[in-house]
């Protein structure tokens, strides 16, 4: 019986050391994983940090291309009246 019993709790100490070992080595590799899913989270907010920003640089472009459409317009505009003028005045 004690052969038995001697046995049995070898077989359970080696199970516990190799569950132990499991367990250290699980518990490294989530530490791991952990670890590039926070750099991998930095990364997306710079992303989309950076996404917000060219998203308004965007905006920003296209007003000023209206705004520089609409001096254009004006300046055009302007000679126009500029000419007929010197026009009206060379008669």
């Amino acid at each position: 019986m004690k052969f038995f019993e001697g046995l049995f709790r070898s077989l359970e100490t080696e199970m516990n050391q190799r569950f132990d070992r499991a367990e250290a080595r699980n518990e490294e590799r989530f530490d791991r994983v952990e670890a590039r899913l926070d750099r991998m989270e930095s990364r997306l907010d710079k992303i989309a940090a950076g996404a917000h920003y060219v998203t308004r640089l965007v905006e920003w472009s296209e007003k000023q291309d209206l705004f520089q459409a609409e001096t254009l317009r004006r300046m055009n505009d302007l000679a126009d009246r500029v000419k007929r003028l010197e026009d009206l005045k060379s008669l």
